[in-house]
């Protein structure tokens, strides 16, 4: 298989060892940053060594009227010296190995055009390198409560997977409205038969005025539910740590945003109530034993 938009160091991988790959993007479903934030975790945590990327090609635009801001470059200058310029949209590969698995984790910028030329590139990629399995994760705004677990939606690209994914806590979509890019992904898997699965959490986006960084709750649940898919021992508990600090640091944010506007606090404590109310959790308590379906796949 040759693609001129792709180069990879093929070589730094194992054909003895199952292979996955964990895509993520920054892209429109990124609410938490849970999509970019997976892959930057992982690639830090693991210290996974770039092998790879896709070429800038024309995938991207300089700029469109009124929307300045979206689509340049961003550079720096310090007293009139540029000390900092992003050349080029991150669309890279990296490797690390797990116990007995290799894992590639891809960290993209979603195209802003030709992106069927970009995706079959990226499974172009994915096919060279031996990938089983892409699973793309994704993070969607909602009103839920902060303290418990994210609810974790899924889109699979071959029918005989549903089975399997019954075993992770999730709700199957049934969206129906414009694609993101990991469902243009799972379309294109289906037409090249290869597995692909995306995972959105549905990360806090409220009516009060309480800034919300990245995700870590969202990060943590999705990627429980990846270690269990896989099979591998990734420590999370710094990720588990962080995600009950940030409950914490929200539960003081909205202590102090109703006691700085009293006027209010009736109206705030009635809004969470009711989003506690509403909310339905959907827990995934991670069994010790890997589903029989996913291991006869790769005996």
């Amino acid at each position: 298989m040759s693609n001129d938009l792709l180069v990879l160091e093929k070589d730094t991988i194992k054909p003895e060892k199952p292979t996955f790959m964990i895509a993520g993007f920054n892209q429109w479903a990124n609410a938490g940053n849970v999509s970019s934030g997976i892959p930057e975790y992982l690639i830090e945590k693991l210290h996974a060594r770039r092998i790879g990327h896709i070429r800038k090609d024309d995938f991207y635009i300089f700029q469109l009227p009124v929307s300045h801001f979206m689509f340049r470059p961003a550079i720096k200058f310090v007293e009139g010296y540029e000390e900092d310029y992003q050349e080029e949209p991150i669309n890279d590969f990296h490797y690390a190995e797990i116990d007995d698995k290799g894992l590639i984790v891809f960290i993209g910028t979603e195209p802003n055009q030709r992106e069927d030329v970009y995706i079959n590139t990226l499974l172009d990629g994915a096919m060279e390198l031996g990938v089983k399995r892409i699973i793309v994760p994704a993070g969607v705004g909602g009103e839920v409560p902060f303290d418990k677990e994210r609810l974790v939606s899924c889109t699979y690209s071959l029918k005989q997977m549903q089975e399997e994914l019954k075993n992770y806590a999730v709700a199957f979509s049934n969206y129906n409205r414009n694609a993101t890019i990991g469902m243009v992904i799972n379309h294109h898997c289906k037409e090249r038969g290869i597995e692909s699965v995306r995972m959105s959490a549905r990360t806090p986006s409220y009516e009060v005025q309480i800034a919300i960084p990245s995700d870590k709750r969202a990060i943590y649940d999705i990627l429980r539910r990846i270690r269990y898919m896989l099979g591998i021992n990734l420590d999370l508990s710094d990720l588990e740590r962080e995600s009950k600090q940030q409950n914490s640091d929200f539960q003081n944010a909205l202590k102090r945003l109703c006691m700085d506007n009293p006027e209010l606090e009736s109206q705030i404590t009635n809004y969470m109530e009711q989003v506690e109310k509403e909310f339905k959790e959907l827990r995934f308590n991670e069994p010790t034993k890997i589903p029989d379906i996913f291991l006869k796949e790769f005996d």
